[in-house]
């Protein structure tokens, strides 16, 4: 019966793909959704999905043998993503193992340390993998790795190294989560009063404790480092999936990927919760079920009050206040100067002194701020310009997929039967498996490329497919987390008592779960705001900008791709070759431009966790000097006094110290 079950799953996936990899023939022609064309695209690769002589791979025209042809790309690209992966893992084991014994101060440096590195695009990061390498190679005549393929000499240190930083962060904070989580139960407790060292109470009893949960959230960065293995490739020039993938874009060839890339991780974690781990949820099952959804409720309507409250304890955070200022700030500033400037980017294409050229097109910093790019716009002043465009559409991307996502977790949560939630479960944890960034590449790439013609669509028809694209790719998903964390919410015995007292739906929502689920929407909308950031810079490394692409097909001209709106994607996109030729201008100042806005969006996340700590007791320390000595003098002398704290002794037999103290007296 299991068997069948995963079978199906499995099924159900290959469906999905198959369905997904037919969508370009929706806009063939040049309407934005052909219907009968792409009825008529699936049933020919349905056709050749059971037709063996039609898997072919058109490889510079020939056909090829399609998975022979593929399977050498495809090791080696899997030999790049497994050594990644397993070198990030293992590192943070080791890195959290380490931590758990180091004193406040250097855990304290640790985590900002890597919440930095975390805030670094994954682009960015490879290209100053490639320039250390190149730098280093300058200054001692010593060649450390390849920094590129060249030929059929294939790499592998340096994108196994780019591939491994982004899984061993987030690993690393979920350890180490998980392991201060169970230091604090009571088994520890005991343990460390019989007289265990902590390494053996750690390695022991701990991490064989946390094994479930580890797993269970690799599967998360599984999905996150495979969208960057595509990024990766392209940017060290790996003759990997991705080159077989934009080499041949038909539809049977781009289902055959992604089925290769979708088996192997399928099986390893579907099977293993089907056949390894015990089921537990037979156990865990509680009527979750609502009441009358609109029935007696509470005549007191403090919701509004309590609502205020909370969004004034959050912008009390110094952390949140911080990241909020910065991207309001970033915004506002694009806005004032697209209303005020004239004209919006200007084009410098040469620069005289005495009478002589001394700079043309495209300036270095040392002539014109920020430099330009190769037709003589200014990089600045497209920063300033594009900035509204990518804070707002993140914005809004992340608020509909986090709005979707908890309207839909709704019935998804209490009115479909278990049965049916399992099922949809399981086939949304699919989508886990498949890179989001070739999704989304395979939906926008035939509306936002410009065609031979020139655009058959509007700007503001492109960006809003674009914007409904990348919400729907991520709402399920959310749809099943923000539906589980309500499940849990409802076993609760607060909870529990309020429907036998009568309570409605509605009163359930308002007064007892969205307090609770409030500030973890706030931190998913930050999480999404970020992940869209990533997308749309991957998306610009494949040419395909917010708004469309504006491409030359000029042989005379040869002007490079360029983004309608200056989103900053299009930055990024058009000068992702700009470290080759020395010209490093081009690409750092949109990129250090993505690392501020996504470091600012980690500070209001931190932030609304430190505010949801304190609303459930956990104390967090407030290691801000300066906070300290303001709030100590805006202190009265009573209030400075030292808070006497009870002190906790735990006693094992009954001639300890402590009882003999209390027989004396």
């Amino acid at each position: 019966m299991k068997a069948i079950k995963l079978i199906v799953y499995y099924l159900l996936g290959l469906f999905g793909i198959l369905l997904i990899s037919a969508t370009p023939s929706l806009f063939r022609s040049g309407s934005l959704f052909d219907i009968s064309s792409y009825l008529e695209e699936c049933a020919q690769l349905f056709f050749q999905v059971v037709t063996p002589s039609e898997w072919v791979y058109l490889y510079k025209g020939n056909p090829e043998p399609l998975f022979p042809f593929l399977w050498d790309s495809y090791q080696y690209s899997m030999v790049v993503f497994v050594g990644g992966i397993m070198a990030g893992l293992t590192l943070a084991f080791l890195l959290a193992l380490g931590t758990m014994f180091l004193p406040k101060w250097a855990k304290e440096i640790v985590t900002r340390l890597l919440d930095f590195l975390e805030s670094v695009p994954d682009l960015l990061l490879a290209f100053m993998l490639q320039l250390f390498v190149v730098w280093f190679f300058k200054q001692t005549d010593i060649l450390l790795f390849d920094f590129a393929q060249v030929g059929t000499d294939r790499i592998y240190i340096l994108p196994i190294l780019a591939i491994s930083v982004l899984p061993m962060i987030m690993m690393y904070k979920i350890i180490l989560m998980l392991m201060e989580e169970e230091m604090m139960k009571q088994y520890v407790q005991m343990a460390r009063g019989k007289g265990l060292e902590k390494a053996f109470i750690l390695n022991v009893h701990v991490l064989r404790n946390i094994g479930k949960s580890v797993f269970h959230h690799s599967k998360i960065i599984i999905w996150t480092a495979l969208s960057s293995l595509f990024i990766f490739e392209y940017i060290f020039n790996m003759n990997g999936v991705t080159n077989a993938f934009i080499g041949d874009f038909r539809p049977i060839v781009v289902a055959a990927i992604l089925i290769m890339l979708y088996t192997p991780f399928f099986l390893l974690y579907q099977g293993s919760e089907v056949f390894i781990m015990k089921n537990r949820e037979a156990a865990e099952e509680t009527n979750v079920k609502m009441n009358t959804f609109i029935g007696k409720t509470s005549r007191r309507n403090n919701g509004f009050k309590q609502v205020i409250k909370g969004i004034g304890d959050t912008f009390k955070n110094v952390k949140f206040l911080i990241g909020f200022l910065v991207i309001t700030t970033m915004l506002l500033v694009s806005v004032v100067y697209t209303m005020t400037a004239d004209p919006l980017v200007e084009k410098v294409m040469h620069i005289y002194e005495d009478g002589k050229i001394v700079s043309a097109a495209p300036h270095e910093p040392k002539y014109v701020f920020l430099g330009t790019d190769v037709l003589g716009y200014r990089i600045w002043d497209q920063l300033l310009a594009g900035a509204k465009y990518t804070i707002l559409f993140a914005l809004s991307i992340a608020f509909l997929r986090v709005a979707l996502g908890f309207l839909l977790a709704v019935p998804y949560a209490f009115f479909l039967p278990s049965k049916l939630q399992k099922g949809m479960s399981k086939v949304v944890d699919g989508m886990y498996f498949l890179p989001l960034t070739i999704i989304a590449y395979i939906l926008v790439s035939p509306v936002l490329m410009m065609p031979m013609g020139g655009f058959e669509t509007t700007e503001m028809e492109r960006i809003l497919y674009q914007g409904i694209i990348l919400t729907l790719l991520v709402v399920p998903l959310l749809v099943i987390l923000f539906g589980n964390e309500m499940k849990g919410l409802m076993r609760e015995e607060f909870v529990m008592s309020t429907k036998v007292l009568g309570g409605s739906s509605i009163h359930l929502l308002r007064r007892h779960l969205m307090p609770h689920l409030s500030a973890r929407i706030g931190i998913v909308f930050g999480q999404q705001f970020i992940q869209t950031l990533l997308i749309l810079i991957h998306l610009g490394v494949f040419n395909l900008y917010f708004g469309g692409t504006k491409t030359s097909f000029d042989p005379l001209l040869a002007d490079p791709p360029r983004s309608t709106t200056y989103e900053w994607s299009g930055l990024i996109g058009a000068s992702k070759d700009a470290l080759m030729t020395g010209r490093w201008w081009y690409i750092f100042p949109p990129l250090i431009a993505f690392m501020i806005l996504i470091f600012s969006m980690q500070l209001m996340i931190r932030g609304l966790k430190e505010v949801q700590q304190r609303r459930v007791g956990v104390a967090v320390e407030r290691s801000s000097w300066w906070k300290n000595w303001f709030t100590n003098k805006r202190s009265s002398p009573i209030e400075k006094k030292p808070v006497k704290r009870e002190a906790f002794v735990f006693t094992h037999h009954e001639d300890s110290w402590y009882h003999q103290e209390r027989k004396k007296g």
